[in-house]
């Protein structure tokens, strides 16, 4: 893999494919790259694909030093920058896609669609930030997180999805799993949820959320009602898939309606 080398340390990325238009991947908090594997390789055949993988993840360095969300997204402007990428949709991961609208407001006219996988678009419940405290005491933060695993899975026995969970993803630090919660949990008091935050954008691209895990019609008819009102959004719930990352457990039906969007 190519690596990019910065004074915050060494960003490793994948770049295949060919076009105009180029699939910046971002994998979640605490999530390698691998979780686009095979979406990777199937979208290349229609698109430039990059996918990063964060500081302090998969095979990108760190100084040790803690980071936020905005350092994050300093690493992803610097490898589109430095990639010389000019017509780019983000396809983030749960809440990578912070980091994704972030984008939006800085490339502007540079960003044609955005694409949001598996992520709560509604202020999460009380247990959500139980969970997110939990990650912040050395002594609980494994248990939540291995709860979150088994929550994540939905009782999927998927090898694939199974050994990026528990063992490519139990590879982050706590440090990580730290960060994280505070990162995740600071977007949410900031903008309440990602619906508001996207009221707030100024001419805003095409946005699509495809998820599968949470399977409550409530949670979709709030997505719905939201697209009724802002014509740039739209939501698709996979039927073919049930757990948290539908890109690793189904990532040919996430690129089918990524094509029906572009």
């Amino acid at each position: 893999m190519p690596v990019l080398h910065t004074r915050d340390g060494d960003i490793d990325y994948q770049d295949i494919g060919t076009g105009d238009t180029t699939l910046f991947l971002m994998p979640g908090w605490c999530q390698p790259k691998t979780v686009f594997k095979k979406f990777s390789e199937l979208a290349a055949v229609y698109f430039r694909v990059v996918t990063i993988d964060w500081r302090g993840h998969g095979e990108s360095s760190t100084n040790g030093q803690d980071f936020d969300g905005a350092a994050l997204l300093s690493d992803a402007l610097t490898l589109i920058e430095h990639l010389g990428l000019t017509r780019i949709v983000p396809v983030s991961v749960a809440h990578a896609s912070w980091i994704s609208i972030d984008l939006v407001e800085s490339l502007k006219k540079r960003i044609p669609a955005v694409i949001f996988l598996d992520w709560i678009m509604n202020q999460p419940e009380p247990e959500f930030f139980a969970s997110i405290r939990d990650m912040q005491n050395e002594d609980s933060w494994q248990n939540a997180r291995d709860d979150l695993y088994e929550y994540w899975l939905a009782q999927s026995d998927s090898p694939v999805m199974i050994h990026h969970l528990k063992t490519e993803m139990a590879e982050s630090s706590y440090q990580l799993w730290r960060l994280a919660g505070q990162a995740i949990a600071d977007a949410y008091y900031k903008y309440s949820s990602p619906l508001l935050r996207l009221e707030k954008l100024r001419n805003p691209p095409q946005a699509i959320h495809i998820y599968s895990l949470d399977r409550s019609d409530k949670y979709l008819a709030i997505q719905q009602c939201f697209s009724r009102k802002h014509n740039f959004f739209e939501v698709k719930r996979l039927e073919t898939a049930r757990t948290h990352l539908a890109v690793l457990e189904r990532p040919e039906d996430v690129l089918e309606e990524i094509l029906k969007l572009l």
